[in-house]
C-alpha cells in the first residue's frame, strides 16, 4: 500500500489540475452570467435533481368564481390551467355579456394567465354551454359551429393562450345523429386551432358514464378527434340524491354496492380509447347530506325539510365547518368507505334534530385515485376544482408526490400573455 501512495498523490493532482483547466476554459467561454444561468434553464426542468415521475398531466379547471383564490396554485406541479369558461350560445356567439368572458378579459386572469407561463404551464379556454336547447341548436346549424369556432380560436389567439377544453354537457340521449355533429364541431375546432398552434391542445370534458349512457360524446370518435378527454369522474352522488353516497366512489358497482364506479367507468372508456388520451378528474368538492343516521347509504331526508337542506361544500368550507369543536353540535363520527375508497364525517345538530354527513376526498383517498390514474397508464388526472382548497397546501403535497414537479414547458415560458385594456 505505501508503495501506491506516490502514484495516487500524482493521479489526484493531475485531476485537480485538469478541473481548474476546464474551469478557466468554461469562464472564458461563458459571455456573462445571465447566458450561463439561460443555458441551464434551456437544459433542465424546474428542479434538475428531482425525479421525473413519467411527465403526467395535471390539469385543473380554474373557474372564474375562483379567481381571487388561486393564490396557493402549485405551478411547479400543474400541468394545464383550464380557465372555466365562456359559453357558447345556440347561434354560435360567444356570450360576452357573461361573467365568464368579463372575468377572462380582466387583469386577474391575465396575472393568473401570466404566472402560469412562468412555469411552463399551459392555459386554454374553456367553452361551456349547459342548456340542452343552446346545444342542440349550435349543432343543428352548420354555420353556427363555424361561428363558434372562428370566435373560440381568436379569442385564443388575443389572449396568447395555449388551447381549448369543450364542456358542452347535454341532459338525456339525444341520439347518434347528434353524436356525430358534436364530433364533427370538435374536429373541426382542433383542426382549426392546431392550424394556428400546431403545438395546442384541443380537449373534451366528458361524463363518466358517457360509455353507459352516451348522451352526445361518442368516446372512440372524440378522443381521436382531439387531443384528449377529461373524464368528469365524480358526481355519481348529487346534492338530491336519495342515499348519501361518495360523489366519486373508486370501486363498488361489480359489488352490487353503487349503481356504478370510477374504475369501471374507466375500464370502459379504455375499452374504447387510447388510456395515453384519457385525464380522470376528480372532485375537490363534497356534498354535505341531511341524513336520519351517519352511515354509508344512509337515507337523506327531503330537501324541503325545514331540518336543512344539503349543500355544495369545497374542500376548504368542508374543513372549516365540519369539525368536531363546533358549539351547536352534540355528537360527532367519521368513518371510511372501504369500497368508494374515501372518508365521511358526520355531525348532529341538536337544534334541528338531525344529523349531517359528508364524503369528502383528502389526501389519501386522492392518493389511491392518482396510484390508480397511474396504474392505468393514464394520461394524467384533473381537479374540478382550483381553488377550492383556498391556499390549503395538502393536496397540492399529494399532487407533488405523486406527479411532481413537472419538467417545465419552455416554449410558453417566454409567450407573452396580452392584456385587454378595455377591462
Amino acid at each position: 500500500m505505501k508503495d501506491l501512495l506516490p502514484v495516487n498523490l500524482y493521479l489526484a493532482a493531475g485531476l485537480v489540475g485538469l478541473a481548474t483547466l476546464m474551469a478557466a476554459f468554461m469562464a472564458a467561454l461563458a459571455p456573462s452570467p445571465n447566458i450561463a444561468a439561460s443555458l441551464v434553464t434551456m437544459m433542465t426542468p424546474l428542479h434538475p435533481l428531482t425525479e421525473d415521475k413519467s411527465a403526467k398531466e395535471v390539469f385543473g379547471f380554474a373557474p372564474f368564481w375562483t379567481i381571487d383564490k388561486l393564490a396557493g396554485v402549485d405551478f411547479e406541479v400543474l400541468t394545464t390551467l383550464a380557465y372555466f369558461g365562456i359559453p357558447v350560445l345556440g347561434d354560435g356567439n360567444l356570450d360576452r355579456g357573461d361573467p365568464g368572458y368579463t372575468t377572462f378579459k380582466s387583469k386577474k386572469a391575465t396575472d393568473i394567465f401570466k404566472r402560469a407561463h412562468v412555469f411552463g404551464t399551459r392555459v386554454v379556454l374553456t367553452l361551456t354551454q349547459m342548456n340542452n336547447g343552446q346545444i342542440l341548436a349550435l349543432l343543428d346549424n352548420p354555420e353556427a359551429q363555424a361561428n363558434a369556432t372562428f370566435q373560440a380560436v381568436e379569442e385564443v389567439k388575443k389572449r396568447g393562450i395555449d388551447g381549448i377544453n369543450v364542456d358542452f354537457e347535454y341532459n338525456g340521449d339525444p341520439g347518434e345523429d347528434y353524436r356525430q355533429k358534436f364530433t364533427n364541431f370538435v374536429a373541426d375546432l382542433a383542426d382549426q386551432m392546431h392550424r394556428y398552434n400546431p403545438s395546442s391542445k384541443v380537449t373534451v370534458s366528458v361524463y363518466a358514464a358517457s360509455v353507459k349512457d352516451p348522451k352526445i360524446y361518442d368516446i372512440t370518435a372524440l378522443s381521436s378527434a382531439s387531443d384528449g378527454i377529461f373524464m368528469m369522474a365524480y358526481d355519481f352522488a348529487l346534492a338530491g340524491s336519495d342515499t348519501a353516497m361518495p360523489t366519486s366512489p373508486l370501486y363498488g358497482y361489480k359489488e352490487g354496492h353503487y349503481w356504478y364506479d370510477v374504475s369501471t367507468a374507466v375500464e370502459d372508456f379504455l375499452s374504447l380509447m387510447p388510456s395515453s388520451k384519457l385525464i380522470l378528474g376528480v372532485p375537490w368538492y363534497g356534498y354535505n347530506y341531511v341524513v336520519y343516521q351517519p352511515e354509508i347509504k344512509a337515507s337523506t331526508r327531503p330537501s324541503w325539510t325545514w331540518r336543512g337542506r344539503p349543500a355544495t361544500q369545497t374542500y376548504a368550507v368542508a374543513l372549516e365547518n365540519v369539525r368536531p369543536d363546533r358549539a351547536d353540535i352534540s355528537d360527532f363520527q367519521t368513518g371510511w368507505d372501504d369500497l368508494g375508497q374515501v372518508g365521511w364525517k358526520a355531525y348532529y345538530l341538536p337544534d334541528a334534530g338531525t344529523w349531517r354527513m359528508i364524503f369528502l376526498e383528502d389526501p389519501e383517498s386522492l392518493g389511491l385515485k392518482y396510484d390508480f390514474a397511474k396504474n392505468k397508464n393514464l394520461a394524467g388526472v384533473g381537479m374540478w376544482a382550483l381553488g377550492f382548497e383556498d391556499g390549503r397546501t395538502e393536496l397540492w403535497a399529494v399532487l407533488r408526490d405523486k406527479f411532481g414537479p413537472k419538467v417545465a414547458d419552455h416554449s410558453l415560458i417566454g409567450k407573452v400573455i396580452v392584456s385587454d385594456e378595455n377591462y
